[in-house]
């Protein structure tokens, strides 16, 4: 794998101290278990995900390789057409839908967080199936609710009384862990113990917290906002932008985000935002259908973010 320019790596700056330092922070209010904690965990992740979790990829645009009128309106027929396709596809076969969610969703967060060039890249993908594994085996139930919503199958709950025992999730962390440090040690990957100490914050967060809080803090601190900070950094080595030019063109998507929670939230429940907890989400919005409205964002956003990370100007 190519090395990728230092200014653009996910470790190794004040930006990844500052996540690791709001991580082990969230962790003790989890742990603490006081209805103040979680009222402010909740809002956390409310905010980080509407400002920081959605309009991360609200910057596509950006990167389209032909900037007249023509390319313009062929990069949103194609953003747009690629969503419409995978809407399709959910309807057809959801199954199928939610393997390549899932599947390019790992990739995407270990080609984020180590810069790789190519899909196979195992501390990538181990890093990518880590953060999407490990906290359905932890809430296997819970996962499977989510899962037969998505899929609009109720038989998919039968497996909901899987559950794993705290001993055995235990063993497959520790090992998990031991096999994840050989791999870096063995490839010579710089600042190591650092992509280590982000495993062990993230496993011991997922540990002590529920399923969906859990993933949504995970996804917006460990890769939307590690995303942003890449774009902006990557984006200001060849533009005369300021910083906070950059960061607005996210925006938008943050309202729209907010916009879409609000509908949601009157089309199911009325109480839905006064009462709403990340404990029960179930309960105060379509879940499955959040994560389906997910995915068809997610397709095309991965498909030119890959682009970025394959170019020579991000070496």
């Amino acid at each position: 794998m190519l090395a990728a320019n230092a200014s653009l790596a996910s470790v190794n700056h004040r930006f990844f101290w500052g996540q690791s330092v709001v991580q082990a922070l969230l962790i003790l209010l989890s742990i603490s278990q006081s209805e103040a904690g979680g009222a402010f965990l909740s809002l956390f992740a409310i905010v980080a995900l509407v400002f920081v979790g959605v309009p991360h990829g609200g910057n596509d645009f950006f990167y389209r390789p032909n900037k007249s009128l023509r390319g313009s309106l062929l990069f949103l027929l194609y953003y747009l057409g690629s969503m419409a396709l995978y809407a399709a596809l959910w309807f057809v076969f959801p199954l199928l839908a939610l393997l390549l969610f899932l599947v390019i969703s790992m990739h995407h967060f270990g080609q984020s967080n180590f810069l790789s060039d190519r899909w196979f890249v195992p501390e990538s993908l181990l890093w990518g199936g880590w953060l999407l594994v490990y906290p359905v085996l932890m809430h296997l139930p819970e996962a499977m609710a989510v899962f037969s919503k998505m899929l609009g199958d109720p038989t998919v709950q039968n497996y909901r009384a899987w559950q794993l025992s705290p001993s055995m999730l235990l063993v497959i962390a520790l090992t998990f862990g031991l096999v994840y440090a050989w791999i870096l040690n063995r490839r010579n990957i710089a600042h190591r113990w650092q992509y280590l100490l982000q495993w062990i914050l993230v496993s011991v967060w997922y540990w002590v917290s529920p399923l969906i809080l859990g993933f949504v803090v995970v996804f917006c601190l460990w890769h939307a906002g590690q995303s942003m900070r890449y774009q902006v950094v990557y984006i200001l080595r060849d533009t005369d932008r300021s910083v906070g030019r950059v960061l607005m063109g996210f925006m938008p998507l943050g309202f729209v985000a907010l916009l879409a929670w609000v509908v949601l939230s009157v089309w199911t429940t009325q109480n839905a935002l006064s009462t709403f907890s990340f404990s029960r989400l179930d309960e105060s919005m379509p879940l499955g259908l959040g994560f389906v409205l997910l995915s068809l964002v997610t397709l095309p956003h991965v498909v030119v973010m890959d682009g970025i990370y394959r170019t020579e100007s991000h070496r």
